[in-house]
Parts: structure tokens; C-alpha cells; sequence
């Protein structure tokens, strides 16, 4: 099974969120790993169900104070704050190659699946847990929150891991009226934990995932950010179909 990776930095993340729905929707005839390291500038990113401009989410005039952008992406999920220090991966791949069949149950099914892959990959300490919708350190100290979208046969799931984080950045976030139980009431400093804090080392968290989806069966295949977005326009283009375009700035 071939996988084209996507690898890099300091990315625009409205761009690379559109990349991905673009591979998604429009690339389902190849298997996709999107790895990007670090933010071009700090960003609150919210789920596609986010309404009134993200103001339940969010302070948002502290946020447009510091000149942070506030994005919906098209997948569901949380509300993450993305800087310099967060680390994404998105992995887009029909769900056979994983183990997922047609009946399975998301997000439950997926993150159990994607669970098993960074179990790998962050062995380090052997605390890496899947709790709920979230991985964790400790079984109570989250380092990557998750969403998903799911297409016939194919699913994205998209990871924010923090390598690090900035505490007046987070706290732009408000307490979310629905949390994981195991949060427990925590402030965000209290809940969280980081990469670094850990003793990972980012350069090696990409190249660790690599030899992890090798393991699994892959044969990994480098593909520049600009090629697999020409990939996407070129696939719209011979379809004579609209790209789906559904992340913004709001």
C-alpha cells in the first residue's frame, strides 16, 4: 500500500486544513499523511458546528486584540489554540488499510485504531493512553486532541499535538460547556501536558510515524505541500466537479 507524505513547517493553517478536505473529497484514489510542524502565526481553530462567530468558544475580543485568527474547519470536534509549537498530523486513508470496516462505529472505531499507531510512536515513557476522544500521558494529561470526517469507504482523522504551548494563548479559550469527563473540572494548565515536557523531540515525532505506518505496511512516499495541492486542483479540474471549500476565517 503506497502513502504519500506530506511533510512541512510553519504552515498556514487554513491552508493545510483545505489541503486535507481537498485530499479527502477529491484524492480517494491514493492514502495521504499530512505532517506539519508548527503554525505560521498563532490561530484558534473550531469545529464546523461552531456558531456566533465563536464568542461561546472563545474571548474573542482578546482574541482579535493580539491579532489571532479564528478559524471553522470542516471537521467536528473542539476548539484547539495552534502556534509555532503544535504539531499536526493527518492521517487520510481508506479504512481497510487500517482495520476499519464499513460498520464501524467513529469516532470510537478510529481513534482505537489511530490509538494503536501513536502507542508506537510515543512508547517513550509508556503511559500513552486514548481517553475518550483525546490522547494522553498518565491516563489523565492531554497532549493531542482529535476530530474526524468520514466518507464512503474513507475516513481524515487530524491530530493537534502540543509540542508546547503558550499560557496566555490558551487562556483566550473558554471553559468548554461540554468537556471530557476526565478533565474533571481542571483549568487548562492543569489538564494538559506537552511533548516536551515528556522528552520527545520534535524533530524525531514525524520520523518516528513514518517508520511506525512501515511497520504497518506502507511504503511511504515523499510528495512536497505544493505538488499535493496541485494534485488536488489537477483532480477537480478532470472530474468537472466544484472543490469542497468549507474551511474559513472567520
Amino acid at each position: 500500500m503506497r502513502l504519500y507524505v506530506v511533510r512541512a513547517a510553519r504552515v498556514d493553517v487554513a491552508r493545510c486544513l483545505r489541503l486535507e478536505e481537498g485530499l479527502l473529497r477529491h484524492r480517494a484514489d491514493a492514502n495521504w499523511l499530512v505532517c506539519a510542524d508548527g503554525a505560521s502565526r498563532t490561530s484558534i481553530v473550531m469545529g464546523v458546528s461552531a456558531r456566533d462567530g465563536g464568542a461561546s468558544l472563545v474571548h474573542v475580543d482578546a482574541a482579535r486584540a493580539r491579532g489571532v485568527d479564528l478559524i471553522r474547519r470542516f471537521t467536528g470536534g473542539g476548539t484547539v489554540v495552534v502556534d509555532r509549537d503544535t504539531m499536526f498530523v493527518s492521517v487520510c486513508v481508506a479504512s481497510a488499510c487500517v482495520g476499519l470496516d464499513p460498520k464501524a462505529t467513529y469516532p470510537r472505531d478510529a481513534m482505537r485504531a489511530t490509538g494503536d499507531v501513536y502507542a508506537r510512536v510515543f512508547d517513550r515513557c509508556g503511559t500513552f493512553a486514548v481517553r475518550e476522544n483525546d490522547y494522553v500521558f498518565d491516563g489523565a494529561f492531554k497532549f493531542g486532541g482529535n476530530a474526524q470526517a468520514i466518507t464512503k469507504g474513507r475516513f481524515l482523522h487530524h491530530t493537534s499535538f502540543l509540542y508546547d504551548y503558550d499560557e496566555a494563548s490558551m487562556a483566550l479559550l473558554k471553559q468548554p460547556a461540554r468537556a471530557p469527563e476526565y478533565r474533571s473540572g481542571r483549568a487548562h494548565g492543569e489538564f494538559v501536558t506537552t511533548l516536551r515536557e515528556r522528552g520527545y523531540r520534535r524533530e524525531d515525532v514525524f520520523d518516528r510515524l513514518c517508520e511506525v505506518m512501515r511497520e504497518r505496511g506502507f511504503e511511504t512516499i515523499d510528495v512536497g505541500f505544493e505538488d499535493a495541492e496541485r494534485s488536488v486542483d489537477d483532480a477537480v479540474r478532470a472530474a468537472g466537479t466544484t472543490r469542497w471549500h468549507t474551511t474559513t476565517v472567520l
